[in-house]
């Protein structure tokens, strides 16, 4: 599944903000789940896909704006260790462990989806006219991103029951933001690619972004329902494959879309 995101990511450019919230370790959270946590997996989990979108915002605004020639790598991995921290930060609030009450998640997700699509609205009407032309985004299936991911799974599936947490530490977990972070870094501390083309290249990942976390909202709220009744909970690794089939349709469908207004 992981190879097959980054696959799609390169092919489909417009789509790689999308990609950066892409719900796979919370996917195999619901597979690893018990039928009596899913409620509270879910609860802490939907805040994930807004917490990280919300740092993707902020990493790619700041290395637009701040990269110079000579510093450009330097601050790549400033922003990396910066964003790390702070979602460590926020992740350890009240609310985020409070979870988003099973009552208020439809106006959540509809709330999330809404503020997505006028955001990025806004943002294709802001930087219309750039005339940046970065071409397409090639992202590589590198062995330290699959190293990542497998840290990341790894911890999802050790740290929980080791150290007796709570389920809604789950839903927490599989929101690390390691890959997407991965994914940033190797485009912005590219020294082989001209600074102008890799801010031109996360610009267009910005058309993207502002919806990814309504793509993976929408997962975890649909597939959340679906593994709340025990007959679908026992088949739960079709539904979550259901569920990342259709996000991926998704995802492209609103790459070709995000890609035309690039193109106009």
């Amino acid at each position: 599944m992981f190879a097959l995101i980054v696959a799609l990511a390169g092919r489909f450019p417009a789509a790689a903000g999308l990609m950066l919230t892409f719900p796979a370790l919370n996917g195999l959270a619901f597979i690893l789940s018990r039928p009596d946590s899913v409620g509270a997996i879910t609860a802490t989990m939907l805040w994930m896909p807004l917490v990280n979108g919300v740092l993707c915002v902020a990493y790619l605004l700041l290395f637009v704006f701040l990269a110079t020639p000579a510093f450009a790598a330097p601050l790549a991995w400033g922003l990396t260790a910066g964003v790390a921290l702070l979602w460590l930060v926020l992740v350890t609030r009240g609310f985020v462990h409070g979870g988003v009450p099973p009552r208020l998640q439809p106006v959540y997700f509809f709330a999330v989806t809404a503020g997505g699509l006028v955001l990025t609205l806004l943002w294709w009407m802001l930087a219309a006219g750039s005339g940046a032309e970065p071409g397409g985004l090639r992202p590589m299936l590198t062995w330290q991103k699959t190293l990542l991911f497998a840290v990341a799974l790894w911890l999802l599936i050790v740290l929980p029951p080791r150290f007796r947490w709570k389920d809604g530490a789950s839903g927490i977990l599989s929101g690390l933001p390691l890959v997407a972070l991965a994914g940033l870094l190797s485009v912005a501390q590219d020294t082989a690619i001209d600074i102008e083309v890799r801010r031109a290249l996360l610009m267009q990942m910005m058309f993207g972004v502002w919806l990814a976390p309504a793509v993976a909202v929408g997962f975890i709220f649909t597939v959340s329902r679906l593994l709340l009744r025990p007959r679908m909970h026992r088949l739960r690794g079709v539904v979550v494959s259901a569920g990342w089939l259709l996000c991926l349709a998704a995802i492209l469908a609103a790459g070709t879309v995000l890609q035309w207004l690039v193109s106009r």
